[in-house]
């Protein structure tokens, strides 16, 4: 396993050489994302670090630790990006793969135990590398994965086309289709495959 995690970061960093161009990091804004030099903000693809201010204006376990890493990695350093299916999201900002030399920062963030690994298709090219770097780091209980949120439901339902879980009562799974709909009996089942905690009902 080990040897085709490393085998896969080294390819992918032989795939898109030195000479690409490349942006200064001014801010780290947390855990996932950042601002470059020429103003564009962008959030790491397949990365989901713990939200520094969440809507009821407190920070998730590890947050802090997350964001202090990712500027650890990256503040006032040189970076090149690297774009999959769809470059920008929904709030206007860049999506990319970063690299400082050849450290691939998104999996780097990953394998400590820094972040989550997401999967949000299209953007799946280092999926397979994510979940792998992801359930090492859950199995050592590195970093967020120190946390233990117990199961508050049975089950959780997920949906296979947004790669969202939701509680059984929550109004957005109740709407799942039946070809999209996965039954996932744990929370740990459900993170450790890729899929996101919804974040209207919060399982």
């Amino acid at each position: 396993m080990k040897a085709i995690i490393c085998a896969l970061i080294i390819f992918s960093v032989f795939l898109y050489p030195a000479q690409a161009k490349e942006f200064i990091v001014t801010k780290i804004i947390d855990g996932d994302t950042i601002q470059l030099d020429n103003g564009e903000i962008v959030r790491y693809i397949g990365v989901d670090a713990p939200e520094l201010r969440t809507k009821e204006g407190v920070s998730e376990f590890y947050a802090r630790q997350a964001a202090q890493y990712n500027k650890k990695l990256v503040f006032l350093k040189k970076v090149r990006l690297e774009y999959d299916i769809e470059r920008i999201d929904p709030n206007g900002r860049t999506l990319a793969y970063v690299y400082v030399k050849n450290l691939f920062v998104n999996a780097e963030l990953i394998r400590q135990g820094y972040a989550r690994a997401i999967v949000k298709p299209p953007n799946v090219r280092y999926k397979d590398l994510f979940l792998s770097l992801q359930e090492k780091a859950m199995k050592e209980e590195k970093g967020l994965w120190q946390e233990k949120k117990p199961d508050t439901e049975s089950y959780y339902i997920g949906n296979k086309r947004t790669y969202v879980f939701h509680r059984p009562s929550c109004k957005y799974g109740e709407k799942v289709s039946e070809n999209n709909r996965i039954v996932f009996r744990s929370r740990f089942d459900a993170i450790k495959v890729g899929y996101s905690p919804c974040r209207q009902c919060k399982p």
